[in-house]
This record gives structure tokens, sequence and C-alpha cells, in this order.
């Protein structure tokens, strides 16, 4: 499949080695605001002034938007409107109205429109969903759920703090890639009570930890904390307790845990994984080439999508965007009110 990229910057760029090293997809069209940008991508990538013209080309089939959130809306309908199918990174856009508009513009083209939940593709996370979906942890009671990294200091450009871009703090930014595991591997979220605090960098009506309570339709329950305080670095850890046993996946490095018994409180057997393929090559290749895979994973979902092909893809859809946002303004509205908050059943 031809794909065109919006957006340049440091995802935008891991997204075209991800483009290169699938035999899927052929990298054809791009634009950025950086008019130098024919010197980064290869002589056979058309370059485009403006995303309109991008998307009302023949140039490509399918359009990747890297671009920060609150020009999604815009971009996506584009592209939509000219017939392309659409990946949109994380998060969605920067508000509930504007993925409502991108997913009820997704419906009348007839395109595909998914958002780039990269992390399902862990192999760490494939596990814990494996375990999960075989029965061997038994019935899905709880899941725990947590994701940081240093904030401030780890962010390159200040619009990706700012809350009128992002739509929020950290439950927008890495918080929202936990959030999303969490609904991935509970299924629906039916209510929501959360926390949002700004204790530490004391940004303007952007949170440094957020908190959450989920409940789902199912009747599992989650908890869930984002922090840009995680002084250590970068990590993530999602664990999910059955009626006997257990799974937990924890990033970086890659590793897993499944623990299972035959009965309650029975002998248990313990299985730990370690993904050495993901921890040598992010040694000495950096934590780039991680999501380089899973990049090319995603692709090969979206391009199975685009031929009616659903049976065994794990891509993020545009109502998984959607409920993802819809849940982060349920912790800010429970933050803020001291109640929980039910979410809409409908989209």
């Amino acid at each position: 499949m031809r794909f065109g990229l919006i957006g340049v910057g440091g995802i935008g760029r891991v997204r075209i080695k991800a483009l290169e090293e699938s035999t899927n997809c052929s990298f054809t069209a791009v634009y950025d605001i950086d008019k130098n940008i024919k010197n980064i991508v290869g002589k056979d990538v058309q370059v485009f002034n403006s995303f309109e013209q991008l998307a009302a080309s023949d140039a490509c089939d399918a359009v990747i938007i890297s671009t920060p959130p609150n020009f999604h809306l815009e971009q996506a309908v584009a592209c939509l409107e000219g017939g392309k199918h659409v990946i949109v990174e994380k998060p969605m856009a920067s508000s509930l109205a504007e993925c409502k508009k991108m997913l009820e513009t997704a419906r009348k083209e007839k395109k595909i429109l998914t958002v780039g939940f990269n992390h399902r593709y862990f192999d760490a996370i494939k596990t814990v969903r494996t375990a999960i979906q075989s029965g061997d942890i038994g019935e899905l009671s709880y899941i725990r759920a947590y994701g940081g990294h240093t904030g401030l200091s780890e962010f390159k450009s200040p619009w990706m703090y700012d809350k009128d871009i992002m739509g929020g703090g950290t439950m927008m930014d890495n918080g929202i890639h936990v959030l999303d595991l969490t609904q991935h591997l509970m299924g629906g979220v039916k209510s929501v009570y959360g926390f949002a605090l700004n204790d530490i960098w004391k940004l303007d009506r952007s949170e440094d930890n957020g908190f959450a309570l989920l409940r789902g339709n199912n009747g599992v329950v989650a908890s869930l904390h984002s922090s840009w305080t995680e002084w250590k670095g970068y990590h993530f850890s999602i664990e999910a307790y059955g009626s006997k046993g257990m799974a937990r996946a924890y990033y970086a490095p890659m590793m897993s845990t499944v623990i299972t018994m035959e009965h309650k409180g029975g002998p248990k057997k313990t299985k730990r994984n370690f993904y050495l393929p993901a921890i040598f090559r992010e040694k000495f290749k950096g934590w780039q080439t991680t999501v380089i895979q899973t990049f090319v994973d995603e692709f090969n979902d979206f391009i199975a999508l685009t031929k009616g092909e659903s049976e065994g893809t794990v891509i993020a859809s545009a109502d998984d965007g959607y409920r993802a946002i819809e849940i982060v303004n349920g912790i800010y509205e429970s933050s803020k009110t001291g109640s929980a908050v039910v979410l809409d059943e409908t989209i």
C-alpha cells in the first residue's frame, strides 16, 4: 500500500523508518511545515506544499498523521474526504467533539480510520492478552496499570504539555497508552472515578499525575496511574488478575510473567518471559527499534482492515480512540466534582 505522511517530527521520522522496513508499504508522499523536508525523504517521495494538496492527490492510498493533536481533525477530515484511509497518532484529537467529527467523516466516506496505539503490539502485552483470552488465569477480575516518565525534562517542545494543543497533561500523553491497553484487555468501560494532580511541575491546566478507577461493562475493575514524575525514566507495567492466576507485562526492559493455578489458591506455576531480541536491539540500537517493529505490525493490520480482513487484528479503531478520550475526560470531570462519571454507551 502507498502511504503518505503528514508531519515529520520525532515520531514522523520513526514512521518513515517503519515504512522503509515494511515489505507491504511504500512511502510515496509527504507534507511538513519544514521546507527542507526534501533533504530528509527519498527522491521518489512526492513533497507537497500543503496537507490539502496531499489529501486531494493520487500520490497515496493512505495517510499517517503525525502532527500535534489539535491539527488532527482538519487533516484527517481532508484526507478521508480525499478518498484516503487514515492512521492518526495518539491521542486521536484534543477534544471529544473533534474525535466524533473524525468518526462521522470516516463512516460517511467509508474509509478506515485507526489510532496509533502501538503498545498493543509489544510482545509482553500479547502474552498478557493471550493469558486472559485462553482462560489460563481464569475469569478476569481486575487490572492494575501504571505508566510514567520524567515529564518536562523528557519533552522537546512546549506544545507537548500545552492543554490547548494536547487536550490535557500526562493522561493525554503517556497515560492514554496505558488506558488504551487497559480497555483493550478488559473490554468496554462503564464508569470512571479519578484524580488529576499538578503538585510537582505546577503546569497550567495540565496534570503531572493522574489516577483512575474504572468499572467495566462486564464488571471487571481497573486501577490506573499515569505520571510525569517517574524519576527512574520511562516505563510502564500492566497486571491482569483472574480467578486462577495473573499475568504481568513490563517495559522497559520488555518482560512478562504469567502465574497459573489449577484451582483458586492451589499450587502455582510461574513462567517468566524475557524478550531478548527486543532487549538487545534496544540496548545497542535504541528504543526506536522496538517502536519501528510495532509500527510495521500495525501497518500489516491496517492493510488487512482496508481489505475487509479484521480477524486476528489488534489495531486500535477510531471507536477505541474516541473511548480513550472519553475516559480521560471522565477522569478530569470526576477530579473536579469528586463523583464517579458514567460514560455514554453510544458514539
